[in-house]
Formats: C-alpha cells, sequence, structure tokens
C-alpha cells in the first residue's frame, strides 16, 4: 500500500513519492535527526513475502554500501525492508536526451563523468548491469550521479559466492545472474546479456556506447514497437555510426563490437578516447581520399541500378511477401524450476509475457508469468491446476485460461483471483479465444466446444462423425478474421488430422479432407501483408511451417522444417508463437518417449530396464513384481496408446492391447495377476474393461455410462474396482464390485464439492488414499473404507502438496509425489478406526511424467523420466522465425 504524507519510518517522515519500480516504491523523506532530504526505497508487500526478492533487496544494501564516489548516489542507512538513499536533485540524462542531442562538448563532459564513476565500481568488483539514462542524473552543478545498482554483481571477488550459494553473492534484484538468466533493459544489453550468457564488466561498456549514441543524436540506438524487436536488433543490426560526430566514432566502435573479446577492455580508456586520440580522428575523416570515391562511384551506381532493376522484375514476375528480417535465436532458463517437459507453456499474442508451469522454492507448483519487459518471472494465484493441460490466452494478452478440475477458468495476469468460465467434463485438449469474445476448447471425449469470455454454458461448435469413429476434437485456433478457425479431427487414421472449420457452420456434414495430416496442436502466424500466413505444426519431432493462403483458406506449397527434436507431451507440441514473430519452443527428446528407471530411496539410479521402458508412461507393478503394466504409443506417429506387458527381468514388452480408435490407459492388476482391468475410449466415453493377462479372449466391458471414468486400483482380496467417476462437476471416487456373475452396480465411495481422484486401496482393504484439492491444493488424504454413515473421518498426509499415493505392501509406509517431482514417504499406523499418519519426509526428487509405482517393500520406485532431467532443458527463443523460411 503506498505511503501518504506524513508517514514515519523510524526518524525519516515521508513527503511525496518520487518513483515506482518492479521491486518497490521511492519517497522523497526527510531524516528528522540530521534535517536533511533523503531518498527511500521501500520493498514492496508482494515482493516483501518473495525470500529471494528480499535476500536480493539486502544484497543491493550491501552492494552500494561498498561504493563511495561522488558520482554514484550513496546510500545512508537502512530500514525494515526500506533503503535509506542519498536524495539526487535534477532531471536524468533521459530527460535532458529528450530536449534534443546533446552537444558534443557538453556530451563529452558528461561521458567523462561517468566513465570515471563506471570504472570506480568495476575497480571494486562490481558490474551496474543496466546502465542507462534513465539511470543517470544531472545535478545542479552539471555533476553526474549514476543510480540504481539493483543488477550490480560482484565478479572478482572469489569469496563472493561462499560455495556456490546464490545467496551469499551480492547479485542483487531481478533474479539469479546464472548463464541463461536475461537481466537488464533491452535496449541498453550487450548481445551476450540478452542470449543469456554470462556477463563482465564489457557489458556496461556496450551500454556506454548505447548512451553516446542517444545522448549524440537524440534517439534510441536500438528501437522496437516491444522488447522482441528491439532484442532482435540488439543481437543483430549494424549500429549507423554515421549520425556521430566523427570524433566519437573510434570510441563507439570499441563499445559496441558483439564479440566482447575485441570490446574495449576498460572504460577508463574512453578517457583517451574522447580527449587525445578523437582529434586523430577528426583529421582522418577530413583526408578521406577523393579519389577512392571518385573509384567507388561508378560501382555504386551499377550497384544500385541492378537492386532497382532486381526489384522491379521480382514484383512484376512472382508476387511474394515482404523479404523478411533475420531470425535471432537465443536461450534462457527461468529461475524458476520448471515441472518437466509435460508441463505446457504458451506465450501472449503481442509476445510480451510467457505463462508456464513451475514449482516455487518451497515446492508449490504455481502458474508463472514471465514478463519481457522486466525480465522477471512473477506467480499467479494459480494452484488448481493440472500440469498435462494445455493453457491458452486471450486475444488481448490479458488473460490465460485454463483447466481446474471439471471448469475452465481464466485468471488475470495483472491481478486478482481466476474466474470460472463454465463446466467441463473430460480433459480440455487446446483453445482459443477471438476478439468477438468467443472462446472454443477441445477436449478429449467429444466435439468442440464454445462459450463467452464472460461465462455460461459451453455448447457443442463440431460434431463428431461417427462414420470415421471420431472420438474428439480439440486444439481450436481462431484465424485472424476471428471466425475461421483450425482444429484437430482424432479418429481412424484415414481421418485424423488438422482440418478448417467456422463460427459460421452447423455442426453435422462431414468435413472435407484435412488441411493438414497431424495428430499435434498447430499454430497460426500471419505474415506481413495479411494476405497469406503460416502454420506451425509437429510432424513426429520436427517443428515445420506450412504456407496458408486466407483468401483461399487453403494449404499452399510445401511443408518447411522450422527446428529439430521438439519435445511434445501427447498431442502438445513444446512450442509457441506469438503475433509479433516470436517463437519459443523446447527440445530434449523425441515426442513422449519416457524411459522406466528405477531409483532407490535415496534417489540413485539403479538400472534402466532394457529398452522396454521406452514411450512407456503409467507403470503398474504386478503383484509379484515381475512385469509391469504400461501405456505406450503404438508406433512414433500415432497418437493413440496401448497397453504393454514388460518382462522387468527379461527386458522385454508385449502388446496388450490393440485398438486404433482411442486410448488405452489407466491398468491395474488383479491379486492373482491374472487379469488386467483399464479404461480405454474406443467408443468416445471412457469406460472400463478387463482382459486376461495371458491374452487369451477378448477385451470384456466391466462397465459402461454416459460418464468418464479412470481405473484407480484393485483390492488385494479381489472384491473391489477402484475407478474415478466424471460427470459435470467434480471427480468422484466409486467401487465397482468384481465378484459374482451377471451385471455389476458401481458404489458410491466419496463425492464432494472437490475433486477426488487417484484412490488406492490399503493392503489390508480398510483404508483409502486418494488425492483431493480441497484446500486449494492437491494433497494425499486417507478414509476407512468401507466408509461409515456419513463419510467418517479423513486424515491429510501430505503436507505442502501432494498427489499419486502409493502403499507399502505391510502398510507401514504411504509414499506420494509434491508437484515439483520430490518423492515423498509418511509412516502410517492403524488402530481400529483410528488412523496416524506421521511427519512426511523427503527421499529424492525426479523429473518424470507424474505417474509411477512403487516396489512391495517400498526400497524402490519405478518412475518413466522424459528427456532425462526435463528441467535442464532451455527455452529457445526465435526473433523473426518466419525470415528463415525459404518458399
Amino acid at each position: 500500500m503506498p505511503l501518504s504524507t506524513g508517514t514515519r519510518l523510524g526518524p525519516y517522515e515521508i513527503r511525496a513519492p518520487l518513483g515506482a519500480g518492479g521491486m518497490g516504491e521511492v519517497y522523497r523523506a526527510l531524516d528528522t535527526k540530521l534535517d536533511r532530504e533523503v531518498a527511500i526505497k521501500l520493498l514492496l508487500d508482494a515482493v516483501a513475502g518473495d525470500s529471494d526478492r528480499l535476500a536480493r533487496f539486502e544484497r543491493e544494501a550491501k552492494v552500494l554500501a561498498q561504493l563511495n564516489h561522488p558520482g554514484i548516489a550513496s546510500i545512508y542507512g537502512v530500514e525494515d525492508r526500506a533503503l535509506v538513499m542519498e536524495l539526487v536533485p535534477g532531471p536524468t540524462l533521459a530527460d535532458r536526451i529528450a530536449q534534443g542531442p546533446i552537444p558534443p562538448a557538453e556530451a563529452e563532459e558528461i561521458l567523462l563523468q561517468i566513465a570515471d564513476a563506471v570504472e570506480y565500481a568495476h575497480e571494486r568488483g562490481i558490474v551496474h548491469r543496466d546502465l542507462k539514462p534513465a539511470n543517470i542524473k544531472i545535478d545542479p552543478d552539471d555533476k553526474v550521479k549514476i543510480l540504481d545498482f539493483g543488477l550490480a554483481k560482484a565478479f572478482t571477488d572469489p569469496a563472493a559466492s561462499a560455495a556456490g550459494d546464490p545467496t551469499n553473492s551480492p547479485t542483487v534484484t531481478m533474479g539469479a545472474t546464472v548463464a541463461g538468466t536475461i537481466l537488464g533493459t533491452a535496449a541498453y544489453m550487450a548481445p551476450e546479456q540478452a542470449r543469456g550468457k554470462k556477463v563482465d564488466k564489457r557489458a556496461d561498456i556496450w551500454a556506454f556506447g548505447v548512451v553516446i549514441y542517444e545522448m549524440l543524436t537524440g534517439e534510441r540506438l536500438f528501437q522496437g514497437d516491444d522488447v522482441v524487436q528491439v532484442l532482435s536488433r540488439v543481437l543483430e543490426q549494424k549500429p549507423p555510426l554515421e549520425r556521430v560526430p566523427a570524433k566519437f566514432r573510434q570510441l563507439l566502435e570499441r563499445c559496441l563490437d558483439r564479440n566482447p573479446k575485441d570490446r574495449l577492455r576498460d572504460i577508463g580508456e574512453a578517457r583517451f578516447l574522447l580527449t587525445g586520440a578523437t582529434a586523430r580522428s577528426d583529421r582522418l575523416e577530413l583526408s578521406a581520399p577523393t579519389a577512392r570515391r571518385q573509384f567507388l562511384l561508378p560501382w555504386a551506381v551499377a550497384g544500385l541500378s541492378l537492386i532497382a532493376l532486381a526489384g522491379v522484375s521480382s514484383l512484376h514476375f512472382r508476387e511474394q511477401l515482404p523479404e523478411p528480417v533475420r531470425p535471432v535465436r537465443f536461450q534462457f532458463v527461468p529461475e524458476k524450476v520448471t515441472i518437466g517437459s509435460s508441463s505446457r507453456f504458451a506465450l501472449s499474442p503481442d509476445g510480451s509475457k510467457l505463462a508456464y508451469f513451475a514449482s516455487s522454492a518451497d515446492g508449490t507448483a504455481h502458474l508463472w508469468i514471465r514478463e519481457f519487459a522486466t525480465l522477471e518471472s512473477r506467480p499467479l494465484p494459480v494452484t488448481d491446476f493440472g500440469l498435462t493441460v494445455p493453457i491458452f490466452w486471450s486475444f488481448d494478452s490479458r488473460y490465460v485460461v485454463y483447466q481446474s478440475g471439471a471448469t475452465l477458468k481464466k485468471v488475470d495476469v495483472s491481478g486478482g483471483p481466476p474466474q470460472t468460465l463454465c463446466e467441463v467434463t473430460g480433459t480440455v485438449v487446446g483453445g482459443s479465444w477471438n476478439r468477438d469474445g468467443v472462446i472454443l476448447f477441445g477436449k478429449n471425449n467429444g466435439p468442440l466446444q464454445r462459450v463467452s469470455a464472460e461465462g455460461g454454458t459451453a455448447t457443442a461448435a463440431t460434431a463428431l462423425d461417427k462414420a470415421r469413429s471420431e472420438v474428439y476434437h480439440a486444439a481450436p485456433v481462431f484465424l485472424p478474421d476471428g471466425r475461421h478457425f483450425l482444429y484437430l479431427r482424432m479418429g481412424n487414421t484415414d481421418g485424423r488430422g488438422l482440418y478448417l472449420g467456422s463460427l459460421d457452420d452447423k455442426p453435422g456434414p462431414r468435413p472435407p479432407k484435412p488441411l493438414i495430416a497431424t495428430g499435434f496442436f498447430a499454430e497460426f502466424m500471419p505474415a506481413p501483408g495479411g494476405r497469406l500466413g503460416e502454420i506451425l505444426f509437429l510432424r513426429e519431432t520436427t517443428l515445420l511451417a506450412q504456407r496458408f493462403d486466407l483468401g483461399r483458406l487453403e494449404v499452399t506449397g510445401d511443408a518447411v522444417p522450422v527446428a529439430e527434436k521438439i519435445s511434445s507431451y501427447f498431442s502438445g507440441g513444446q512450442f509457441s508463437s506469438a503475433q509479433n514473430g516470436a517463437l519459443v519452443y523446447r527440445n530434449g527428446g523425441a515426442g513422449d518417449v519416457a524411459t522406466l528407471t528405477w531409483f532407490d530411496r535415496g534417489g540413485k539410479t539403479l538400472n534402466i530396464p532394457g529398452d522396454i521402458g521406452s514411450g512407456a508412461l503409467a507403470p503398474v507393478l504386478s503383484p509379484d513384481g515381475t512385469r509391469a503394466a504400461v501405456d505406450r504409443l503404438v508406433d512414433a506417429s500415432d497418437r493413440y496408446r496401448n497397453l504393454w506387458l514388460l518382462d522387468l527381468g527379461r527386458g522385454s514388452g508385449t502388446r496388450f492391447t490393440f485398438t486404433q480408435n482411442g486410448r488405452d490407459e489407466y491398468p491395474a492388476w488383479s491379486p492373482d495377476g491374472t487379469r488386467l482391468a483399464f479404461t480405454s475410449n474406443r467408443t468416445g466415453t471412457q469406460d472400463l474393461y478387463e482382459h486376461a493377462t495371458n491374452g487369451a479372449g477378448e477385451d470384456q466391458v466391466l462397465f459402461k455410462s454416459e460418464n468418464n471414468k479412470f481405473v484407480n486400483d484393485w483390492s488385494r482380496d479381489g472384491r473391489f474396482l477402484l475407478f474415478e467417476n466424471a460427470p459435470a462437476r467434480h471427480r468422484e471416487l466409486w467401487v465397482l464390485p468384481m465378484e459374482g456373475a451377471g451385471e455389476r452396480k458401481p458404489v458410491l465411495f466419496l463425492r464432494s464439492e472437490f475433486d477426488n481422484r487417484s484412490g488406492r486401496f490399503s493392503p489390508d482393504g480398510h483404508w483409502i488414499a486418494y488425492a483431493s484439492n480441497e484446500s486449494g491444493t492437491s494433497e494425499i488424504y486417507v478414509r476407512p473404507f468401507p466408509a461409515p454413515t456419513g463419510g467418517g473421518r479423513k486424515w491429510m498426509v501430505s503436507q505442502g502438496g501432494g498427489t499419486e499415493p502409493r502403499w507399502r505392501r505391510d502398510g507401514k509406509e504411504l509414499f506420494y509425489l509434491k508437484p515439483d517431482g520430490e518423492v515423498m514417504v509418511s509412516a502410517v499406523s492403524a488402530t481400529g478406526a483410528a488412523f496416524q499418519p506421521g511427519v512426511p519426509k523427503p527421499l529424492f526428487r525426479a523429473t518424470g511424467t507424474g505417474t509411477w509405482d512403487v516396489a512391495a517393500d517400498g526400497t524402490k520406485f519405478l518412475i518413466p523420466i522424459i528427456n532425462g532431467d526435463a528441467t535442464q532443458y532451455p527455452f529457445t527463443v526465435v526473433l523473426n522465425w518466419m525470415g528463415a523460411l525459404k518458399q
């Protein structure tokens, strides 16, 4: 909350606000003890709750305390969450430049003072990292004061980072200063800084050169409509040095060399280039040989003529897109830990933000927003999401839409709680939001749905083609007119692909042939001019671009590769594009490929059971521990999953189910290992089936209904099958009797206003462990079975989030996963109707798919690991990616 005039902070009385930033607010205040005016930088309440930012704020004070120079604003003291600093009167250098170019003589005097102050900081091992006109003040005596060493970093003191602990480093504000983290203001970043590489004092020298140019010309050197364009020009634009006076060009050439090794080594050298050496530059410029100019002139005229003719012939003989800007690539790793490659991310349409799933320092999973303008990430008040569910943005880049249990929600990225849009049955599979406030989204069990951006009841926007055994429609993407859209139709192999739809169509008619044969999400990028565009889609692990004519509404030409080895999870490729020409993707593996890996309780890799675990998800160990049932892709290009049985001892696997019209998944073994129950959506709705594990006979239907159902567990006495029922609202736990002949009638175990899922019977059959989001975050609970009248008491086992519980065979331990993949264990005991959970303890962290199983004795854990340690794969950013297309 802003401080009002007269508020006291210790001996300091607030007089007036001076400004605000991402970390704090700055006020003019009176030091009542010394009767002098000061500036107070107060940490924002929202930031103070973040231990990382609070630590950076404190380190800023320590950095400033090391500096005592007339050209650097001093620090006077530290109050509670506040820095007390020297109040520097006068305008900033940015204010002075706004009045027009600064005359060379005046500019030289200012630059010499800046160089002297920065050199002083560099000699003490401190890099400013955000040197720009707005951080430079000119007092009434024309003396320079450099402000805000908030991005400074000690780079020469070997003790600056004790044992690699960033909390002991003088690095302050804006995130960790490790390779892969981009810091600073875009227009003044050095190229290596923009690429997220480690930087040293030469980054300040680059920024010094940019400031020189701006002072002398009155214009920014690197301009653009957004941070993406600015970064692109920082990385590739050649500075037009002919616009500055000749005496400054040699200095600018040395400061603005893109290779740090060839850049000016020390900013102190600028003094010599600004004074004595620059006179020589004036003489050289005046004595440039006239004969050389005369020699070059005819060739220049001839070259211009050829260029003009080439342009005319190009316009006359072939219509094509304007010549695109050359693409620029760099990588970064967010300062927060991304949760495996199964998590989705999405660029905002304007390219200014990236939304992604990640866990904070305490292990709590959040939806995070990375602001490219400030280059910081911040969490949204969103924890009730599924990690495999895609997220998508509103057309104006204001809202992010996501699924929470049985509801679709939107959250304003500028602040405020999530808002419910509509109820959902099944799992959301992609979506799009147009300018007219219409939201389209797909789900894994039916046609596309349409709902107002203000909320309401979702209605069907397409119709399944039963003749082709279509299971669902997914991943809609609005085209620029806001009426037509691209979407996936998922049916049999012949009809599966990307189709064109319209809000004006009446659901029902059989669609034409697909635009593109693919089982992955697609995105659309309009090209300059508005008539053409590019469809981005995956084919296996290659990201391709396909030209699309918006006038004729058809694809043209051949698909062109954009990037290779793109990760994916089910139908979602790990890429996202924006309307300003930005593209973000992650590499790391071949699609859904996951490797089953055994770990011990300390997280040590024991072994990988041959090559049978490649592509396997959701392993369920057989009662004797010799086999595992998993679901896998049928082949590299098929998006349908079938069940496989893996012999863990021999390292071999055999296919168990053979459906071509949906997904067979969620297996559960009978206690004697002779039968396997599973879920399949082969007829459109996810129903319950079983089959003998020796392969004899046919798949048998256990239970069908209009709702989707998911097998959870089979009791050890063989009497009950536990499953999730997914009606219009929240998931419920039901029990299906497995004894006797005839029709089986399920019995409700747990229904509430929250999602209850992933149930597991205790070995003695007297308890059920399950996950519920009733606290706002998924946690593990235990209830007695059968449920007493009124539901009975429940006990919460987990702390700080939990999913996928698993019992040790003797019932003395309960294991579960935290959202960030950390394996937890709680000692448990039961006496009569009382259950006693112990304090959960962490065992190890493994970046897997969020599915797993535990050996009977609790000493080994079988986990599908996607692409190794997926958190180590950076985001690759491509600016102006269409510039690389050759069609």
